[in-house]
């Protein structure tokens, strides 16, 4: 019985202080809220480099929340900082000072807070294709009209998606994103 209460006490010690990394495609032309998470105290952001310009991750704080890539060049590439406590750290890179994000560090986050935090959509309004990022794989949609009538959906596989929008009439639109076991709903206008 000693063992079995010794491995849950592990098991939920190991739980409690798990790390979540967060990646972040960094490429021009980045959306600053792509770039922009909401994590929790003890979460790691690995930015990626999606091309292979030189590039840097370089924070705008002293002191704890510093933090510099210097600059880095090849596809793939990447820097990884881990932040421990709360605050909001804004960066940029220093060769291309229209890349920039914040981010914003709290102690605790809802599995489902986290998902809608983090679920970025853009453009809107949508011609042809609707982007959507997030820090958690996503599973699947549906598009909502106006009138609540089910008029698209289909499965989605991955943190970056795109979702078809071009047969579409012009109109508002509510679209359900699922995730595991959150779900969240955003409201799109098609041109």
């Amino acid at each position: 019985m000693r063992i079995i209460t010794l491995l849950l006490y592990l098991f939920s010690i190991g739980n409690l202080t798990a790390q979540n990394v967060v990646e972040i495609a960094w490429e021009k032309d980045i959306k600053t809220a792509v770039a922009s998470p909401t994590i929790e105290i003890g979460d790691t952001i690995n930015w990626i480099w999606s091309d292979d310009s030189e590039k840097s991750v370089t924070s705008m704080a002293d002191g704890d929340f510093a933090f510099d890539s210097e600059v880095i060049s090849g596809l793939n590439a990447n820097f990884s900082y881990t932040f421990n406590r709360a605050g909001v750290i804004e960066y940029y890179n220093q060769l291309d000072p229209s890349m920039q994000g914040k981010i914003t560090v709290v102690s605790k986050l809802s599995s489902e807070d986290k998902f809608v935090k983090n679920l970025n959509f853009f453009p809107n309004p949508v011609k042809t294709v609707l982007n959507i990022s997030s820090v958690v794989s996503l599973d699947n949609y549906q598009i909502f009209n106006v009138l609540g009538s089910l008029v698209a959906e289909g499965s989605l596989a991955g943190k970056r998606v795109t979702i078809d929008m071009s047969k579409l009439n012009s109109g508002l639109y509510f679209i359900n994103i699922r995730a595991k076991n959150t779900q969240t709903a955003i409201k799109v206008a098609k041109k």
